[in-house]
């Protein structure tokens, strides 16, 4: 009785810890960003909000950036989210001068807390021109780590260790609708097409076309780009 007395007092504080301090995602995989020099660091979630941390590089002379207050954390599930405070950065029409090129800004975009079964999120700015956006951010930690694994096989020269990888992360991406699955086909497409693996190509590139991938659009576009 003694020992289920002091588990159960573990269990309890361990469930404070867990309350108390913020779920958090640290470097997530994410599918396609626009421009490229911006990047999500970690995503920190709480009882009462979300908090992205990003950072953003200058590569032009004279180069300036602001976030627009009509950005949205937009859900897998459609649920929309406006941004209600960023740190780091001004809202525009206020706007941050970078002072060289080659400057990076670090700066955190606040919003209302995510559903708890949330896996993947889009960031979107709603704005006139230069908008930016960071698609299928990905939460789901084993996700994560089977493209980490991809991405560290390719770090080896083993693409055939990549593509089995890939491959194998496809089919519940796509049964779930998951945010990173265009970019998943994206890296297939590319893997094979290097490797000269035209008949999986093919077939890859067919089952693309009839898949309701997320953003499909936008990933049609670059997979037409892409020279084969």
């Amino acid at each position: 009785m003694r020992l289920l007395r002091i588990w159960a007092i573990h269990a309890a504080l361990l469930l404070c810890f867990l309350s108390v301090y913020p779920q958090e995602t640290v470097r997530p995989n994410f599918g396609l960003k626009n421009p490229e020099t911006i990047d999500v660091i970690r995503v920190r979630v709480t009882d009462e909000k979300t908090v992205v941390d990003m950072s953003i590089l200058n590569m032009a002379s004279g180069g300036y950036f602001c976030i627009d207050k009509n950005t949205y954390l937009e859900c897998g599930n459609g649920k929309k989210l406006l941004l209600r405070n960023v740190t780091g950065l001004p809202l525009c029409p206020e706007e941050y001068k970078f002072s060289s090129i080659g400057e990076k800004v670090y700066f955190s975009l606040e919003f209302d807390r995510i559903p708890p079964e949330t896996e993947w999120f889009d960031i979107i700015e709603y704005c006139g021109e230069n908008c930016f956006s960071i698609l299928g951010i990905n939460l789901d930690e084993t996700v994560n780590g089977k493209i980490n694994a991809a991405f560290k096989a390719l770090d080896r020269m083993d693409p055939e260790e990549a593509i089995k990888i890939f491959t194998g992360i496809l089919p519940a991406l796509k049964e779930s609708g998951n945010g990173l699955t265009g970019s998943v086909y994206l890296n297939l497409v590319e893997l094979l097409a290097a490797n000269k693996r035209d008949d999986d190509l093919n077939e890859l590139i067919s089952d693309f076309r009839n898949s309701s991938v997320p953003h499909k659009d936008k990933y049609t576009e670059i997979l037409k780009s892409i020279d084969r």
